[in-house]
């Protein structure tokens, strides 16, 4: 995946027409499709974000279900039996993952210094239009967290739309390196998230500060952090 700006991060949140679906009073459920499991319903959600609401005709199948399905965690929630919001994680233990992402988000500098099984990335972020509200997002994001929790990973990354600087930075995320320009020309900001930072989700009062279990594992990545990249407290 070479533009991952423009699988679901750019469109994803954006305040759209009222999409045919389910009713967003419906109660949602959050689930995870493993490695190996089918996608389901989340093909569909994904075509409908990527393509049918930007008016496109024609598909490209590989923005729906691509090689790295097989080997990501899915997280989706889902009301009634439709998916409404989905979100890929996978770690960076894996050569395809690195080969993928490793240049977009300079993954040489955290290997020489941490497990890459400790650094996550995020993908794949589809949100149904008339789901995307605070409970819809909060319920994705607080599942994928748990997850990465689960895992071990300390570092969580994610490479977004400048539209949703502000969506991400709610949630904990911080930029670490400038703008990435795609190659079709688009902009993306590479944003970072240090998993048990309760001090800084506190601050962003972040819905997901109340998942935090041990604040001082966050002590030495965030030091890493502000070393590496040269960011400020």
């Amino acid at each position: 995946m070479s533009d991952p700006g423009h699988r679901g991060l750019s469109h994803a949140m954006k305040p759209q027409d009222q999409a045919p679906g389910s009713s967003p009073g419906q109660a949602l459920r959050v689930r995870r499709i493993l490695p190996g499991q089918p996608l389901g319903d989340v093909q569909r959600l994904r075509r409908e974000v990527y393509f049918h609401e930007q008016g496109q005709q024609r598909e490209d199948s590989r923005r729906i279900v691509d090689g790295l399905d097989g080997s990501g965690t899915v997280i989706v929630v889902e009301s009634g039996a439709r998916a409404v919001g989905t979100l890929r994680i996978h770690d960076f233990d894996a050569l395809t993952v690195q080969v993928e992402y490793g240049r977009l988000f300079q993954i040489d500098d955290f290997a020489r210094a941490w497990p890459l099984s400790q650094v996550a990335v995020g993908t794949q972020l589809a949100v149904q239009s008339e789901q995307r509200v605070k409970g819809m997002s909060d319920a994705l994001i607080e599942e994928t967290y748990r997850y990465a929790l689960e895992r071990g990973i300390r570092f969580g990354l994610a490479a977004c739309a400048p539209s949703l600087h502000g969506l991400f930075e709610y949630y904990g995320f911080r930029e670490y390196l400038p703008p990435a320009i795609l190659p079709n020309g688009d902009a993306v900001l590479r944003m970072l998230l240090v998993l048990e930072d309760a001090a800084h989700l506190r601050e962003c009062d972040s819905p997901l500060q109340h998942l935090v279990r041990d604040p001082a594992a966050a002590a030495a990545p965030l030091a890493w952090m502000r070393r590496t990249f040269r960011l400020a407290d």
